[in-house]
């Protein structure tokens, strides 16, 4: 079993579910592709939960596009271990991130940062433009048996609809982090409310560790419809965030992971440095 690392978190009451799209908040980021990844029209979609009756047990039977997130072979969260983790040469992630307005919405399931245009990852010979910045509390990957207080999800995506997701595990502890103090100040606390600050700067690379060790394996998007064929870069290092701040974010979405998912055959590989 997974075991937590210490965090005097408390559950609090989540808001009410309501669907929020942080994307329809950044009209100079819309693109066709990204439509795979921002939430569809909530008139159009199934409510879905954390828990309970429309729990991640049930996704696959509210709607048929979700069909993936029972039956599909490639699911993600899943956890990662050095033991089964094939040891790759160093492939370098490259971050070529600039600075956004702030463009937040509460969904009533997690923080969603949309982002404008010009942010990239660049892996494995592949671009990938930043769509989407994503906070789950705890975290959804767990690595060498431990599950970390929350992770950041980097949502990236090319015009050939690939999708690439950067996983930063964050830990409670004295160190404020800028960039979430910054979000968490704006944050709307209602489900379904969003804040747009033109004049107020955000750059998810204050969210990454100096090290950038990674697992990197094929999976899913975490929500329905829980779309295959995504790149995982999972990061071994974590980030240390004020542990008030860690209890604020818990309190706006939280909990809001998915339960691990079966790993199977897939190979996941650990890649560092050079």
């Amino acid at each position: 079993m997974p075991r937590s690392l210490p965090l005097s978190l408390r559950p609090l009451p989540r808001a009410a579910i309501v669907v929020g799209a942080a994307l329809a908040l950044a009209a100079t980021s819309a693109a066709a592709w990204q439509n795979r990844i921002s939430t569809p029209d909530p008139g159009a979609m199934p409510t879905w939960t954390y828990s309970g009756e429309k729990g991640p047990e049930r996704w696959a039977e509210l709607d048929p596009a979700f069909g993936a997130c029972g039956g599909g072979e490639k699911q993600s969260p899943v956890e990662l271990t050095e033991a089964v983790a094939v040891h790759a040469a160093c492939e370098p992630l490259r971050f070529r991130y600039r600075s956004s307005s702030l463009y937040v919405t509460n969904d009533g399931r997690a923080l969603r940062l949309g982002y404008d245009r010009g942010s990239f990852l660049v892996v494995e010979g592949l671009s990938y433009e930043l769509v989407e910045v994503r906070f789950h509390v705890p975290s959804e990957h767990v690595i060498d048996g431990v599950a970390a207080d929350a992770e950041v999800q980097l949502i990236h995506a090319n015009n050939r609809g690939d999708i690439a997701v950067v996983a930063v595990p964050l830990v409670a502890g004295l160190r404020v982090n800028q960039v979430l103090s910054r979000v968490l100040a704006h944050a709307p606390r209602e489900s379904g409310g969003t804040f747009y600050g033109r004049n107020v700067g955000v750059n998810p690379t204050f969210l990454l560790p100096g090290r950038k060790d990674y697992f990197a394996y094929i999976g899913s998007l975490t929500r329905p419809p829980c779309t295959e064929g995504v790149h995982w870069y999972v990061l071994s290092t974590p980030v240390e965030v004020a542990t008030a701040d860690l209890r604020q974010l818990a309190a706006l979405v939280g909990p809001n992971n998915r339960p691990l998912q079966r790993l199977g055959n897939r190979r996941v590989t650990k890649a560092c440095l050079p």
